[in-house]
């Protein structure tokens, strides 16, 4: 397992379930403050229509990413991040062993790594461990 990809994908998944996004509707500001949310100075209107809030930087290169990647690597990156890691129950819906899921999630990061290398600007290369 490659320590940074899995903190990525951690990141990532994190954001695809909302956690850290910022609301940009009203109602979506009262859910996360609960209740009435602090003022802001930035630009009045929403700057996402669907009111799903926004994805980080990051988390926007590995989602596109993974979308470069084939169906297998895309499958375990949202069966494995998304759904809270390894189970038995997992892996006999996947059809794999133990060992097959745990080799299929080391080809996912190092597939990973090589797509956010060939997407990346040489600058930000030094934060992929280039």
């Amino acid at each position: 397992m490659i320590k940074q990809m899995d903190d990525l994908l951690i990141h990532w998944a994190d954001q695809l379930r909302g956690k850290g996004m910022r609301q940009c509707s009203p109602i979506g500001k009262l859910v996360e403050f609960g209740g009435i949310p602090p003022r802001s100075t930035g630009a009045k209107g929403s700057r996402d229509p669907l009111n799903l809030g926004e994805m980080d930087e990051m988390s926007w290169a590995v989602d596109c990413a993974l979308r470069s990647l084939n169906y297998r690597d895309q499958t375990m990156a949202h069966e494995h991040y998304r759904g809270h890691g390894y189970s038995d129950e997992k892996c006999r819906r996947l059809g794999m062993a133990r060992q097959t899921y745990y080799d299929a999630l080391q080809r996912l990061h190092e597939n990973l790594l090589i797509a956010l290398r060939k997407q990346a600007s040489p600058k930000s290369l030094m934060d992929f461990g280039a």
